[in-house]
């Protein structure tokens, strides 16, 4: 097997790398599984603060493996499988309540555009690309990247960018709302971001991220979405990084948060 995804831990950091060096980080069945592993894996470490999501040898992904298409996607069930498959490792990388980080070198393409709309920044190189072929390959994009895509760009861009199939570069990435931020130094600017999220209350961000994607699906009853706010906000008020927070406050220094 050629690709993989991997994991590594540096302080409150985790990293999740995309590598498929024959195929510039083209995604297989097989990565898609190891993918949701990893942010399983990322989601269960307490030390962990911060995700970020990227791809080996200077390029994210680029899309879908095209040699698995005739095995996996051109069967009926087996076509189901693979979206079911690929939608798993996209949800378990969406719902952490951890934040997480696209860093995005070269290419982003397909699978690529759904795995960095399913974090929560897309920070982008200024050599960026970014493309959805799905139509001229003659495949609908599947129900659950396209949901996210619509939230993250409206669905006016996004029926524009399956429809053409353009390929847009970093500065029209930004411009649709694609991506937050276009760097000129993508190490530096990641450690920067990661190092801000690092350093705030985790129960804060996790119960911000999950009324926020609330808000951002339709089809979530705004009764339950209240109640769920109101449990959240009881949580984070009863939390001991709560009264921390008062403590340094007070004492004019840094919070030290635990997460708890």
């Amino acid at each position: 097997m050629s690709g993989r995804v991997t994991t590594r831990v540096s302080g409150a950091i985790g990293e999740i790398v995309i590598s498929n060096s024959e195929h510039k980080n083209a995604m297989t069945t097989e990565m898609w599984r190891q993918l949701r592993s990893a942010a399983e894996e990322m989601r269960a470490n307490d030390y962990v603060r911060v995700v970020v999501v990227h791809g080996a040898e200077g390029t994210f992904v680029a899309g879908a493996d095209i040699d698995e298409f005739r095995t996996m996607r051109q069967v009926g069930e087996t076509a189901v499988e693979y979206d079911r498959i690929t939608e798993d490792a996209l949800v378990a990388l969406a719902t952490m309540p951890k934040p997480t980080v696209a860093a995005i070198e070269g290419y982003c393409i397909g699978g690529g555009v759904s795995i960095a709309v399913a974090c929560d920044f897309q920070v982008a190189d200024a050599v960026a690309k970014f493309q959805i072929p799905a139509a001229r390959l003659g495949i609908s994009y599947p129900l659950g990247s396209l949901r996210r895509l619509v939230a993250q760009v409206g669905a006016a861009t996004a029926k524009r960018m399956i429809f053409t199939a353009s390929m847009l570069d970093a500065a029209a990435a930004l411009d649709a709302g694609l991506i937050s931020q276009v760097s000129e130094s993508l190490t530096d600017d990641i450690a920067e971001l990661t190092m801000a999220l690092a350093e705030v209350a985790p129960l804060s961000i996790a119960a911000t991220k999950a009324l926020a994607d609330g808000l951002a699906n339709p089809a979530l009853d705004y009764a339950e979405l209240e109640e769920e706010a109101a449990r959240l906000s009881a949580t984070t008020i009863a939390s001991a990084d709560y009264l921390e927070a008062l403590d340094a406050f007070d004492e004019k220094r840094k919070p030290n948060f635990q997460g708890r």
